[in-house]
């Protein structure tokens, strides 16, 4: 024999459904808002590695010596071979083709922009200031008949770049020749 049925009212299981949705879209929210907070932990870490790195690349080995020599001097000074320096049009393009990946990755990259700035704005701005930069890039952008040549040029992060730092900080090229 059975007891009697209790039925609850229809009420009642309509709430408690409804709290169990709600309750479930907040565990959907938390959870989103999570896997972002992880995102921008890992993307800020990472971006701070590869600042380091490229920090490194620059300051020692091949390009020890062009950067103390765009560093430690003004617009005008030779590094070109056919200047009177000590560099080819090559090693010119090698070495600002690491400022291009800076600016590059600070294109796709918000987090990575401010460390960039505070690492690499010297060095941006200084080699895009030496004359001979300039010539390396002109040269290197004659020589570009790519069908993208005039849209994305050789060297386009980096000039970005280095304008964005000169207008961010109201200099010029001759301020910085000034300090």
């Amino acid at each position: 024999m059975r007891g009697p049925q209790v039925s609850l009212p229809v009420t009642f299981i309509d709430r408690l459904n409804k709290w169990l949705v709600a309750l479930q879209a907040v565990a959907v929210i938390i959870g989103v808002v999570i896997a972002v907070q992880t995102l921008w932990t890992t993307q800020a870490t990472q971006s701070a590695i590869l600042v380091l790195e490229l920090r490194k690349t620059l300051s020692s080995g091949d390009y020890k010596k062009i950067t103390s020599s765009i560093q430690d001097h003004g617009q005008k000074y030779a590094l070109l071979i056919q200047s009177g320096g000590s560099y080819t049009d090559s090693d010119i393009e090698d070495y600002i083709g690491n400022l291009e990946d800076i600016g590059l990755l600070v294109r796709e990259s918000p987090v990575l922009a401010d460390m960039a700035y505070n690492h690499f704005s010297y060095d941006v701005e200084k080699a895009w200031c030496n004359e001979d930069v300039q010539r390396a890039i002109t040269a290197a952008r004659a020589a570009d008949r790519s069908v993208t040549a005039k849209s994305d040029p050789m060297f386009g992060a980096f000039e970005k770049l280095a304008r964005s730092y000169l207008a961010r900080e109201k200099q010029n090229c001759l301020d910085l020749d000034r300090q």
